[in-house]
């Protein structure tokens, strides 16, 4: 995976929310994405997508599963655009 770059706006963003790099290039690599129109994808890692990859990242994803099912990340390409937590259950198809 290329290395993601952060706009001002994302690293502003994951410090105000307590997200770190690890997490957001984790939720970026492993995690399911939705369309969010002009080119930009929303990336997340919900419970079911979690199970499917704990066996890879086992260490990883003990340390940080709480952070990683509670963070979409906005990308356009590898550009990290914004960073935001999840609070409610959302029904993204």
């Amino acid at each position: 995976m290329q290395k993601m770059i952060y706009t001002d706006h994302s690293i502003v963003r994951s410090q105000q929310r307590g997200v770190k790099d690890e997490v957001v290039t984790f939720v970026c690599k492993y995690g399911d994405k939705v369309n969010t129109g002009n080119e930009t994808k929303k990336y997340f890692v919900n419970k079911k997508r979690l199970n499917v990859i704990k066996f890879k990242e086992k260490d990883f994803i003990k340390k940080h599963d709480k952070s990683i099912l509670s963070t979409a990340v906005v990308c356009n390409g590898h550009v990290v655009v914004t960073v935001m937590k999840i609070n409610k259950k959302i029904n993204w198809n």
